[in-house]
């Protein structure tokens, strides 16, 4: 396999500071850790300046080093290499006139003749630009340029994750997977040279591929020679207690430094730490050591013999046990060494590390840890917990296996309770065929029946369950009913909590009752971390606060819960952030960057997904619809109609509105507000007023006059920054006042609704324009566009209705653009050989047609842009 061509990305604000920096002094600094991508920084600061103003390139080599001058020699071959060569260098390339560019890379191993020479140069009109390597000695001339004030020293970190994920779509020409994207950050440690090696390696093993045209990452760090070699490097000449330390921490980290040096000897650990191989960080009075690259673990682990990484894990879990009250994660750490250590474990450990483990969003290592616990005798407990961590996984079948038998063994209500929920979740989210039809409800009241008799009333230990079930369904009175029931008792169990939090919490936000779910949200979260069955679902109960931000307009709402999520570790914090991101750019800011957002996170929901394909299927193809893309939403929506889950309907609603934009983007405008008009009905029908508000006012984005009444009802009962404002586009497009349009428009735009508000200015601009009031047209068309644009390219019947010829002869053009540019009517005549008068003449015949009233209107109607 070739190796991925990385395009550059990821760098430019560092290139344009470079750029600044070269123009300002005259010379700048790159330092950075090797393979950060400072040489690659260089060259294309190079590349910007033009190749023609390159004086040379000067790579310098240990083996250069050791020659006096010996750096310059490809550059100047027939200096000496002495004393008497120095001065015919600096001679040789300067003076210059402080344009051109010597470009010195890796001058940390400059030797000193060649350092001094190159230094001087800056003050003959040579601009320099410099690489060199963070922590290597580096020779005094060339310190003393940032230190002098000189040069600009400019420091070049590696990646964060967001530019990570921008180098590999690009280098991968597709969209990345939110979990391999931050798998592979995280690996890499943001090292773009070692990244790229990273990517081609796990290509080459079949690990990193595509699916459904999203790259996936899957199984373990498959390290290529290559990578091997250079992360090697960095470890080579350790002595043999050195290496114990790596040897510890690689096995597990991070640990407490003083366990570390009691294990591994103070001198050893000081040693490692001085070569910046272990990072150390204080957490809560204690300092935790860590390797001080991902890498370095995976190359340790990859020549550690089995039977010595077996004898390491019992040592440490040795010594975590010992001691005594250890810090928080330390009885996962304990958990994680006794997988593998030649003991039988402690399968009590193993579920409480699990749950730890499932916290952190390490959904991967919560299994492992169940599966040992249930293969080593954890019982009931064990094999409820991972069958509820398999069908949040969406591995229903397995489940099924796991939870086999587990009511009929069930010993107490508790567990019954906990088996009933397990299976229920099963049934309801994770079944297919007509199991899926049947649904949830069934093994409920085939619980009931069991434990009351056949005519047994609904037991209220389920109503958190039933919560949901509702919720899903879009019976929000029920789920609103059940759900505050359980709420409302005074120690619900945690499962409970969590399950109405989660049902109550989507119920909310669609009816758009006067009750935020956010303090809900947060009392859920709490439970959902003690709790036995659904500690997994915090992602799917955060979400509903972003729905409701949503659905009330009020994008800065979102803002907390999208920062949790960005917190959130592991990999299922990369896919909730990747959801959450996505959703809120969809509704708010660019529905073009969303589009990438969902179909990386449809990798990880196969199938009907528990009901989060369909929906997230129309969100992409309402995305195509309102970016003017008929086909692409054509395909999205025939995608989701494919994958609907039949018990979670409550999206319904969203299927019909990507059929609206689908329909607007095919130009059948009759048709996309008749479906937008189904959509709200729908909704209607449900109860689900804040959604029945966000349906009716994308049939006023596409054009229905009609929706005035209804929306103001909603609002006069909702009261929300969607609602009111809704209305309020609502009727000043029934009113046809591009006046009120333009007021609603900046309205929108204010509270954040992006995409609302620039259909509603085009709005304005096409009856503006109807009604021959040019320079409001064209100021709310100019405001329309430039809206479109910011959010990725909208493009809808408003903005395709908003613009209109301005008719101007070629000489009336060509005088209103002068104007434009503030020329006088003298001077326009002197540019273009005519006398005054007729520039006058000409002005006032094209603002007597166009209807304006002086030069001012006609410049702010023709002059600022293209006149067709």
């Amino acid at each position: 396999m070739t190796s991925t061509a990385w395009p550059f990305t990821g760098r430019e604000e560092d290139l344009t500071r470079a750029a600044s920096a070269l123009t300002d002094r005259g010379a700048v600094v790159l330092v950075g850790a090797a393979g950060v991508g400072k040489s690659r920084l260089a060259f294309e600061l190079l590349e910007r300046l033009g190749r023609s103003r390159v004086l040379g390139v000067v790579r310098a080599t240990a083996s250069s080093r050791e020659l006096p001058l010996g750096a310059l020699l490809d550059l100047l071959p027939e200096v000496p290499t002495d004393l008497s060569g120095f001065q015919l260098a600096v001679g040789a390339l300067g003076p210059r006139d402080g344009r051109d560019v010597l470009l010195v890379d890796d001058a940390h191993l400059l030797d000193g003749l060649s350092a001094a020479a190159v230094t001087r140069l800056v003050a003959r009109g040579v601009r320099l630009v410099l690489t060199v390597r963070a922590g290597e000695p580096v020779p005094e001339a060339v310190t003393a340029l940032w230190k002098d004030d000189v040069a600009v020293r400019l420091d070049v970190g590696p990646l964060d994750r967001p530019r990570t994920v921008a180098a590999l779509a690009g280098a991968l020409g597709g969209p990345v997977e939110p979990i391999t994207a931050r798998r592979l950050h995280e690996t890499s440690g943001g090292n773009l040279l070692w990244l790229r090696h990273l990517v081609d390696g796990e290509r080459a093993a079949g690990h990193l591929r595509t699916e459904a045209g999203t790259w996936v990452w899957s199984g373990e760090v498959a390290l290529s020679p290559v990578l091997t070699d250079l992360v090697g490097t960095r470890l080579g000449g350790l002595t043999a207690s050195q290496l114990r330390v790596l040897e510890l921490l690689a096995v597990v980290e991070p640990l407490d430094l003083d366990l570390l040096e009691s294990l591994a000897g103070a001198d050893a650990v000081e040693e490692v730490a001085q070569r910046s191989l272990v990072s150390l960080e204080e957490v809560g009075g204690r300092w935790d050591a860590r390797p001080a690259h991902p890498l370095y673990g995976e190359v340790i682990r990859a020549r550690i013999s089995v039977p010595r990484a077996r004898r390491l894990r019992a040592e440490l879990s040795d010594a975590l046990g010992g001691q005594g009250a250890g810090r928080a994660g330390d009885d996962l750490r304990r958990a994680v060494l006794s997988l593998d250590n030649g003991r039988a474990p402690d399968p009590l450990l193993l579920l409480a590390a699990a749950s730890q483990a499932s916290g952190l969003s390490d959904l991967g290592l919560a299994e492992r840890l169940l599966r040992a616990a249930v293969a080593s005798g954890g019982g009931f407990d064990a094999r409820t917990a991972l069958a509820a961590l398999l069908v949040y996984l969406l591995r229903a079948d397995e489940a099924d296996t796991v939870l086999a038998g587990a009511v009929d063994e069930a010993s107490g209500p508790d567990e019954v309770t906990r088996a009933v929920l397990v299976r229920t979740l099963v049934a309801h989210f994770g079944a297919s065929g007509s199991d899926a039809v049947e649904g949830g409800e069934h093994v409920l009241r085939e619980a009931e029946r069991r434990a009351h008799g056949p005519d047994a009333p609904e037991d209220p230990r389920y109503d958190g369950m039933r919560c949901v079930i509702a919720a899903c369904r879009g019976e929000v009175d029920a789920a609103i009913e059940r759900g505050s029931r359980v709420l409302a008792a005074t120690t619900p169990p945690d499962d409970d909590v969590v399950l109405a939090s989660w049902g109550l919490g989507y119920a909310r936000a669609l009816t758009g009752d006067d009750h935020p779910p956010g303090d809900l949200v947060e009392r859920g979260l709490r439970a959902a971390l003690r709790g036995r069955v659904m500690a997994n679902y915090a992602g799917n109960i955060g979400f509903s606060e972003l729905l409701d931000a949503h659905l009330r307009g009020e994008p800065d709402a979102a803002g907390r819960r999208l920062a949790w999520a960005r917190d959130l570790p592991g990999a299922e914090g990369a896919l909730w952030v990747a959801l959450y991101e996505g959703r809120l750019a969809s509704v708010f800011s660019s529905p073009r960057a969303a589009i990438p957002a969902f179909e990386g996170v449809l990798t990880m929901f196969p199938g009907h997904g528990g009901g989060w394909s369909a929906w997230l299927l129309a969100l992409v193809a309402q995305c195509h619809g309102v970016l003017g893309d008929a086909e692409a939403a054509r395909t999205a929506l025939a995608a989701a109609e494919g994958r609907r889950h039949p018990q979670v309907t409550m999206m319904e609603f969203e299927l019909d509105l990507a059929r609206a934009w689908m329909l607007a983007a095919a130009e059948r405008s009759t048709e996309a507000v008749a479906a937008a008009r189904v959509a709200a009905e729908r909704c209607r029908a449900l109860g689900i007023g804040a959604a029945e508000v966000f349906a009716r006012q994308s049939a006023v984005r596409l054009g229905d006059h009609e929706q005035a009444p209804r929306l103001r009802e909603l609002d006069d009962r909702l009261g929300s920054p969607r609602s009111r404002l809704a209305a309020e586009h609502a009727e000043a497009l029934a009113a046809q006042d591009p006046s009120r349009l333009l007021l609603v428009a900046g309205r929108l735009e204010r509270s954040g609704m992006r995409p609302e508000a620039a259909d509603a200015f085009a709005q304005a601009a096409a009856v503006a324009r109807a009604d021959r009031q040019l320079v409001a047209a064209t100021d709310a068309e100019r405001r329309a566009r430039a809206l479109a644009a910011d959010c990725g390219g909208l493009a809808t019947p408003a903005l395709a209705r908003a613009g209109g010829p301005v008719v101007l002869s070629v000489r009336e053009r060509e005088i209103a653009q002068l104007a434009g540019e503030g020329l006088t009517n003298r001077q326009i005549a002197g540019r273009l050989q005519i006398s005054v008068r007729t520039v006058e003449s000409h002005i006032y015949r094209a603002c007597s047609r166009l209807g304006l009233s002086d030069r001012t209107d006609l410049v702010a109607v023709a002059g600022p842009r293209e006149l067709q």
